[in-house]
């Protein structure tokens, strides 16, 4: 059985108007709310992309027949988003809170008309968070991110490479603070850290990215997993994989 939506999927000139999807055999509802005009040219697409691989995501992250975390996921497409205030502000284009995916549809609209696909990249990424669903993550958010890219890329756009796009001398161009991503440039997170592990994974341990989101879900994440499950400390693996992102050295 395949609930009514609460509106007709042809778009009415009304915000704050929500709707829902459900496939009750998977067991979970897509909600969409819209309180801005530009949401509406994105929120089908969104509410789409989230019913299909909602549970597509729980079964990468957690396998096959695992209770999803939710049994509603929604959607909320506001005027704007920004972290801080006055001149220091930043401005978001989207966030995730539990089941609850946040989108800047001012920001996001005019990414849209220039980088269609990027939406539903950016989308996928809030929602493996939803998947997610961590406790405490123990400061590892740099993990947490870096699995949402890993997730975004390699599964959904599937262009995820082993490496880095890094110069001969191991640093990425115009990266102002050397040093630290020398080290410990794996807690840069998203499109730093998702090839990491994508590495990780080809190299060291091909269930790598399982034990960590469990250990994540279950708190009892510790950077010491690394040693434990590669062989090597975080910071000896990510030396290695710099190396092997310089500029002639083989895919693995």
């Amino acid at each position: 059985m395949i609930r009514t939506p609460l509106a007709p999927r042809s778009w009415l000139p009304l915000l704050g108007i929500l709707f829902s999807s459900c496939l009750c055999g998977a067991g979970f509802e897509v909600r969409v709310q819209i309180q801005d005009p530009k949401g509406k040219e994105l929120a089908e697409p969104g509410r789409l992309l989230c019913t299909e691989w909602y549970p597509k995501i729980n079964a990468l992250l957690f396998g096959p027949g695992t209770e999803l975390p939710f049994q509603e996921v929604t959607l909320v497409f506001e005027d704007s988003i920004v972290s801080n205030s006055g001149q220091q502000h930043t401005v978001v284009p989207a966030y995730t809170s539990g089941n609850k995916i946040h989108v800047n549809s001012a920001y996001v609209s005019e990414l849209h008309k220039q980088l269609p696909a990027d939406y539903s990249g950016m989308m996928i990424h809030e929602l493996t968070h939803v998947n997610q669903h961590y406790g405490n993550n123990s400061g590892a958010g740099w993990l947490v991110e870096g699995i949402a890219d890993y997730v975004r890329h390699k599964y959904f756009e599937k262009d995820i490479e082993p490496r880095l796009p890094l110069n001969s001398n191991g640093e990425l161009p115009g990266d102002s603070d050397k040093n630290s991503f020398a080290t410990e440039g794996y807690r840069r997170g998203y499109t730093i850290t998702g090839p990491f592990l994508y590495w990780l994974e080809l190299r060291k341990n091909k269930e790598i990215v399982g034990i960590l989101n469990r250990a994540l879900r279950e708190s009892r994440y510790s950077d010491k997993l690394f040693q434990e499950q590669c062989g090597f400390s975080l910071g000896v693996l990510w030396q290695e994989f710099v190396t092997q992102s310089k500029p002639g050295r083989a895919l693995p």
